[in-house]
């Protein structure tokens, strides 16, 4: 787990690298100094195993989405379960401390 406090602001993340280190899987939790809290979840990808930079891989891409078939940007593997799981109770960490805000207010 990663935090970061600024001036208006605490971020709080977590992320799952892929096995192979293409990818992870992030989520990002935001209190803001108002009380108001917000999540962002997203998969970042370095891009450096695909051929999205390529003319010819974007034109491909683009006849995918025209067709209606699923395009899928990344994905995150995972062969660890152990690795998994302690994704799981970072994230469920991340949530305890909505709770203990919720219950002490």
């Amino acid at each position: 787990m990663y935090t970061v406090t600024s001036k208006t602001k605490r971020e709080t993340s977590v992320f799952l690298k892929c096995d192979c280190g293409c990818s992870m899987f992030v989520v990002e939790k935001t209190v803001w100094d108002d009380g108001d809290t917000t999540y962002n979840i997203s998969v970042q990808d370095s891009r450096y195993d695909h051929n999205y930079t390529t003319i010819w891989g974007r034109i491909k891409t683009a006849f995918t989405i025209l067709f209606g078939k699923p395009v899928y940007y990344s994905d995150v593997y995972i062969g660890d379960p152990e690795k998994f799981h302690n994704f799981v109770a970072q994230l469920n960490d991340l949530c305890a401390e909505d709770k203990e805000a919720d219950h002490s207010s």
